[in-house]
């Protein structure tokens, strides 16, 4: 995990790594790198560079990339655009004209597409000029329908994304920028589940992983299928 004092102060920023962000989004971690590196790919007589999608938030340190909270929530929003078959080049605009009318670089954390998105996707994809994406959009898949459901699990300070409760966590598990830098914790011991994973993979028993943390147990065993649903 990437290291305070090497980017600054992070504290509410949250910071992951490429393999981090792909385990608890579930988007391949090669896919983070072309959404927000972009890539060079072979076309007609010449290379052609596809451009990121957007810019991640945290600088690369060491070439290496790093996200933010906001990040992640940008990345399963996105995400579940391309599982509605939206292309690439087509997203591309659209994140384009999100920016622009919300005035945000990560319009899909935005509470404002959450409680808002049926008055206001038909402004940012008609900033696409591509009437052919507005169909998309109308259609079984619309926009707002696609945002409210990437973002049901998300919590907001304002406009901007707060902390996620992952449905696998029952509840017990919240990723929130402010506590251990974003990586998963119990909501109310604030345990890292993956220290809990690593106490269950050396043998011990939920029981006695409850006992040796002074947590509840039921709070154990949701951060240990938590962690199995990561690992799925």
């Amino acid at each position: 995990m990437l290291i305070a004092n090497e980017l600054g102060n992070l504290w509410g920023r949250g910071a992951y790594t490429a393999p981090e962000a792909s385990r608890l989004t579930g988007v391949p971690a090669s896919r983070i790198h072309r959404w927000l590196e972009g890539r060079t790919r072979a076309y007609g007589d010449g290379p052609v560079f596809d451009r990121p999608l957007w810019t991640a938030e945290l600088p690369a340190l060491e070439d290496k990339l790093y996200l933010s909270f906001r990040d992640l929530i940008e990345l399963r929003v996105v995400d579940r655009f391309r599982q509605a078959k939206i292309s690439l080049p087509y997203l591309r605009k659209v994140v384009s004209s999100a920016q622009k009318i919300l005035n945000d670089t990560h319009p899909f954390s935005n509470a404002k597409l959450k409680s808002d998105g049926r008055r206001i996707y038909l402004e940012i994809v008609s900033g696409t000029r591509e009437p052919a994406l507005i169909d998309v959009l109308s259609g079984q898949h619309a926009f707002h329908s696609i945002i409210s459901e990437g973002l049901r699990d998300v919590a907001y300070d304002g406009d901007a994304a707060a902390y996620w409760t992952p449905e696998a966590g029952r509840g017990e598990v919240v990723v929130d920028p402010n506590r251990s830098f974003g990586q998963p914790v119990l909501i109310h011991s604030g345990v890292p589940t993956a220290i809990l994973r690593l106490q269950s993979a050396a043998g011990r028993s939920a029981r006695e992983i409850s006992r040796a943390f002074e947590i509840d147990e039921r709070s154990v065993r949701a951060a240990l299928r938590f962690e199995a649903a990561l690992a799925a």
